[in-house]
């Protein structure tokens, strides 16, 4: 019977080979960066956007899909612990709004899924809601509209960090895009420098399943 110390150690092979892959992609991002610079033709300028574009994708799947792998890990396995207070003054807040606004998509009341209020706080929300809404961003990214909580932890980030460096954005509203790689770097997760990133999250999924890392 699978527990949360069996899935660490059967999903480690595929966490830690993403790592390297998404490594690889973002020394392949720059280097299309500076194709794009040396650029001495318009039909060269073209090809060097389209390379960048799908090297940029390629990134966004890759950061996906380690996103999905810690969603499971989480939903599965995360031992809760109550809610913080951060999390509790963030649901109080979000509710203060609702009440004030006559134009609330959310008409009852707003709460963080406890099974998701788990590991460090990031921004006075649990990092277990960090990689919730942004699992479900990767999911549903072609969606017009995300459903209200992942849309909020999206609007939160975006708030704390509206304008991030490296081509990184958390705002919803710029067009259809994934979000993924941007979420890692919220989290800790995307120094690639000796494996940190994969240790990162070695490191914040051992915490919330309760295990040794």
């Amino acid at each position: 019977m699978e527990d949360a110390r069996s899935y660490m150690v059967s999903t480690a092979p595929a966490a830690e080979g993403l790592f390297g892959l998404l490594n690889n992609y973002g020394w392949r991002k720059m280097r299309a960066l500076v194709d794009i610079t040396k650029s001495r033709s318009r039909e060269e300028l073209d090809t060097h956007k389209e390379h960048f574009s799908s090297t940029d994708v390629a990134r966004e799947v890759i950061a996906g899909s380690i996103l999905q792998i810690a969603y499971i890990a989480i939903e599965r396995y995360a031992v809760p612990k109550g809610k913080s207070e951060n999390a509790r003054h963030f649901e109080s807040e979000i509710n203060r709004l609702i009440r004030e606004s006559s134009k609330a998509r959310l008409k009852g009341t707003f709460s963080l899924p406890e099974q998701f209020c788990v590991g460090r706080d990031i921004g006075h929300l649990p990092m277990g809601m960090i990689v919730y809404a942004g699992r479900n961003q990767y999911n549903h990214f072609a969606e017009d509209r995300l459903r209200v909580l992942n849309e909020v932890v999206f609007n939160h980030l975006h708030n704390i960090w509206p304008t991030p460096r490296n081509g990184l954005s958390f705002n919803l509203y710029d067009g259809k895009h994934f979000h993924s790689y941007s979420v890692l770097a919220a989290l800790g997760w995307t120094d690639s420098a000796k494996e940190l990133g994969y240790l990162a999250y070695k490191r914040d999924l051992s915490d919330v399943l309760q295990i040794e890392c």
